[in-house]
Formats: C-alpha cells, sequence, structure tokens
C-alpha cells in the first residue's frame, strides 16, 4: 500500500456499495485548497456550515460555481451537495479501503 497518514472507520451508507459501514479507510492528508484537489477523487473531508461541523467520505467534483465544490456520493439514493470551497478545514485523499468478512 502507499503511505498513508491515518485510517478510520466509515459509518453511514452514502459510499454504498463501494464502502460499508464498518469499513476502514486509510487516508493521505493534503493542504485544504482547491488547487491540491484531484477532481473526481475520493476524499475524506472536515467542513463548516452554519457554525455545524461535518466529517465525510465523498467524491469530489467541479461545481458550476467557483467558489463552490461539489460533494457526491456513489450511493444514488444521496444527492450531490455543493458546499463553499472555503468551508473545507481538513483535507485527506481516500487511498485504500478494508473490508472484514466474517462469519459467526
Amino acid at each position: 500500500l502507499p503511505p498513508v497518514d491515518g485510517a478510520i472507520y466509515v459509518r453511514g451508507d452514502s459510499m454504498y456499495p463501494l464502502l460499508k459501514s464498518g469499513d476502514i479507510v486509510l487516508y493521505k492528508e493534503i493542504p485544504a485548497t482547491t488547487s491540491n484537489i484531484l477532481w473526481g477523487e475520493m476524499y475524506l473531508l472536515s467542513f463548516t456550515i452554519e457554525g455545524e461541523t461535518y466529517i465525510t467520505i465523498k467524491y469530489i467534483q467541479k461545481s458550476e460555481d467557483q467558489q463552490n465544490v461539489r460533494l457526491v456520493s456513489h450511493n444514488p439514493h444521496h444527492s450531490p451537495k455543493d458546499i463553499p470551497a472555503a468551508s473545507i478545514h481538513a483535507l485527506a485523499l481516500v487511498k485504500a479501503s478494508v473490508r472484514f468478512n466474517t462469519l459467526g
């Protein structure tokens, strides 16, 4: 595997079936600026909207408004959401995922 900065458990179903709740993603931190984003890749990101902080795993795509970025889920039941790029305060590229399949 490539060098990574950390790992975190997945919660929720927004990236299902690619990532399921309980999977582990390994990530590499990058500076939280749009110039560092590889558009269309999967990221772990932290952002604040109206005083509320969110941590999520999403694909990041370009938005029609250059001040925003579009967060896209793999699960089609979750709609894409545009957020201000300036609201992102931590960004990490998802490098790998681990899933344990056990019986019993």
